[in-house]
């Protein structure tokens, strides 16, 4: 023992260590796991409902499996407040809602028909939703949206951080966070842009689920009488010709009847055409198309991948040809001046693109001997098509009254006692300030 002391004295780090385990070695020890005290969601989702609100987790469950895979299931609840829906929701699974690890809300339609920002206090101020949280709207429930997503995993391993990053890097989607999605709305502007996913039913090409049994409010869609009816009949078939095989074979008629779709039943897919929804003042003001996006995000430095097509090109290297470029990069150098009182917006747009095709295949672009091929006719066809794309989706962010590309913000960062004579001058709202900008666009193209 006396050693012991000894060897403690002439080493007190050692003193402290063993102070250090003696405190909080038991407490490690009796404390039980984060996941076996709090439910783990990873997306949340919000409707609005006959009872008041619809709140949806898809919730991470930490179960022992040899396969190492990632195990999910959502749970829904209804109350009069989202307060009372998470407080139930959390009696439902029997643990605490950790939100923490939340990278996905899910808005419905109905739920952006009035002033959302309502909605998402709840989850900001109390429930800590992260800020970084990426907002999604979709044209069904967030309910039926997660349960897809759900199946979708489970089918084939896509899931929706997955598809959401693809989209907003390749599809020029715009990727909204929970932060600046209250930066528009707090702006004078007021406006935001929000990215939508669709589910819809038919033969279009979007990412299809098979199990639509288990998404609510699809599953009932394909089912009729004239099924249940097919499958009997099938099935008195296939019985009648088993009595002729032996024992223990597998009828093929069963197999192909199991097998083939029946005729009312109908795909259930996930559409995702870089679509969003121009919000103001926390609702929706209108949809954006995917060419209307377009056009915006030329005068977003950020964004790459876009495609440009040309029809009919006439030049020294093509006849009537389909050319297809892809922007590999773009730099834009803007201007905000004011010309006799009127403010006038200049884009110097640097376009670095690349050719994809040539009248649809590869052969014509190889005798080319150039995949970076520009002409000067080609450069006056991209720079119109450009500019007309432009002048198109600003035009319609303009008559919403939506300033989606913070043209009032920029202006009043640059001149701001000018922008404010200019407003009352003129006795407008911030919001209206895009009308009476002056658009000039000058568009470069480099090969790369």
């Amino acid at each position: 023992m006396k050693k012991i002391k000894d060897s403690i004295k002439r080493t007190p780090m050692l003193l402290a260590l063993v102070l250090i385990l003696f405190c909080f070695f038991p407490s490690a020890i009796i404390t039980p796991s984060e996941s076996s005290v709090n439910a783990i969601v990873t997306a949340v989702g919000l409707d609005k409902n006959d009872q008041g609100y619809e709140v949806t987790l898809m919730t991470f469950l930490s179960h022992p499996n040899q396969s190492y895979s990632e195990q999910y299931e959502v749970f829904s609840s209804s109350a009069p407040s989202i307060s009372e829906a998470f407080e139930n929701a959390s009696l439902q699974i029997g643990k605490n809602i950790s939100l923490f690890h939340a990278h996905t809300a899910i808005v419905s339609e109905k739920l952006l028909e009035d002033d959302i920002v309502s909605s998402l206090d709840y989850l900001g101020r109390i429930a800590s939703l992260p800020q970084s949280c990426v907002l999604v709207s979709t044209n069904v429930t967030s309910k039926q949206f997660l349960e897809f997503i759900q199946e979708l995993d489970k089918e084939s391993d896509i899931n929706l951080e997955d598809l959401l990053f693809y989209t907003s890097n390749y599809v020029l989607w715009k990727y909204t966070t929970i932060n600046s999605f209250y930066e528009g709305y707090y702006s004078p502007v007021k406006t935001s842009i929000l990215g939508h996913l669709t589910i819809t039913e038919g033969d279009i090409n979007g990412i299809p689920i098979k199990n639509v049994e288990n998404v609510v409010g699809f599953g009932e869609q394909g089912k009729s009488g004239d099924k249940n009816s097919t499958n009997e009949n099938s099935s008195d078939k296939a019985s009648n010709n088993d009595t002729d095989k032996p024992q223990g074979s597998t009828s093929q008629a069963s197999k192909e009847t199991e097998q083939q779709p029946t005729e009312n039943s109908k795909q259930i897919q996930i559409i995702n055409d870089g679509s969003s929804l121009l919000i103001k003042n926390g609702k929706t003001q209108a949809h954006l198309s995917k060419d209307i996006l377009s056009g915006i995000n030329w005068l977003n430095s950020a964004t790459t991948g876009e495609l440009i097509t040309l029809e009919d090109v006439i030049d020294e290297k093509f006849e009537n040809a389909k050319l297809i470029y892809k922007v590999e990069n773009q730099q834009i150098l803007e201007r905000f001046e004011f010309e006799n009182g009127i403010p006038v917006y200049t884009a110097n747009l640097k376009l670095f693109v690349s050719l994809l095709e040539a009248n649809g295949s590869k052969k014509d672009m190889l005798q080319s001997k150039k995949t970076a091929y520009i002409s000067e006719k080609i450069r006056k066809l991209v720079e119109q098509k450009v500019k007309n794309e432009i002048s198109t989706s600003i035009d319609f962010i303009a008559t919403q009254n939506c300033d989606a590309v913070d043209m009032y913000e920029k202006f009043y960062t640059s001149n701001r006692e000018q922008t404010k004579k200019f407003l009352q001058t003129q006795d407008i709202q911030p919001d209206e300030f895009l009308k009476n900008v002056v658009f000039k666009v000058i568009v470069s193209l480099f090969p790369v």
